[in-house]
């Protein structure tokens, strides 16, 4: 073979090797799941989603993300696409990304749909329990050449939740009823990640089988689901401790529940307990900390 054939071998490997690198291929679903392109730009449609980004160190490249993306601090600063609910695929599109990450729900399903019609590059990934948390994280991870990062998340949050199981272990289960709203009174089925970070927490959930995720529940159900502790997330910026006088106040006339008759009623951040993203086990721990205060004692 003459060096001019050698040259040609070498140049077409190259051609293949940046083609297998960068163009995207599609999955089961229909998401396109290459490598990024090579302006490395990543718009982010969810806070969970953004959260990840961040965690496997992809701060820089992040051009875009959802309003209510403000965790770490440094999301808030980030370019705006619209809504969780409603992102604005002019906004994205003028964001010139390299890829678009979206949560597997109707409005984002449809947007990453009409991007991939018009040649972008998109990611869709589904978070609804800890072990698709885990998946979308390594697929993430994957689809932006941070398999390595990704893995060491993983690792460093399974490791968190093993030393809390260890913790929490020996004690027996505490009945938990978590309040989703309070007017009409709605709260966290067992079909949920709510209901897996109760268990993870050495919990249990009040309320049993139920046909719906988030069900609404009467004042009957109250009284014989016989909750140990009733857990609400703080709605927006307002004070937590007002919050949960408001709370007590409201729970009040249920005085013959022993979380109510102990007073064991917790008002927690909402951030780190409706989010399922890589602050899983603060979410989880604070949760444990409701639930065996005294576990936590110094």
């Amino acid at each position: 073979m003459n060096k001019w054939s050698w040259l040609l071998l070498i140049i077409s490997c190259w051609m293949a090797i940046g083609f297998a690198v960068f163009s995207p291929r599609q999955d089961q679903n229909g998401s396109v799941t290459g490598l990024l392109n090579q302006n490395g730009r990543i718009v982010s449609l969810a806070p969970n989603l953004t959260e990840i980004l961040f965690a496997i160190g992809l701060d820089d490249e992040i051009v875009g993300v959802t309003l209510d993306s403000d965790y770490p601090p440094d999301a808030a600063e980030k370019p705006k696409v619209g809504t969780f609910w409603q992102p604005n695929i002019e906004a994205v599109v003028a964001a010139r990304p390299g890829m678009v990450i979206t949560l597997g729900f109707e409005q984002q399903k449809n947007l990453a749909g009409r991007l991939r019609r018009i040649g972008y590059n998109s990611l869709t990934v589904n978070i609804e329990k800890v072990s698709d948390l885990f998946d979308a994280i390594k697929r993430i991870g994957a689809a932006t050449g941070r398999q390595r990062q990704a893995n060491e998340l993983i690792s460093h949050i399974r490791a968190k939740l093993q030393e809390l199981a260890i913790l929490v272990g020996g004690e027996a289960k505490v009945r938990v009823l978590w309040v989703v709203q309070r007017e009409p009174l709605r709260v966290a089925g067992r079909d949920t990640f709510v209901n897996e970070m109760i268990e993870l927490a050495g919990g249990e959930n009040a309320i049993g089988p139920t046909v719906h995720k988030y069900p609404p529940i009467g004042s009957e159900q109250v009284i014989a689901c016989n909750a140990d502790v009733i857990i609400e997330s703080a709605m927006g910026r307002e004070d937590i401790e007002s919050q949960r006088d408001r709370a007590l106040q409201h729970w009040s006339k249920f005085k013959h529940l022993p979380a109510v008759a102990s007073r064991r009623l917790y008002v927690i951040p909402g951030d780190t307990v409706s989010r399922l993203g890589p602050r899983l086990y603060e979410g989880t721990e604070t949760i444990a900390r409701c639930l065996r205060p005294h576990l936590f004692e110094k």
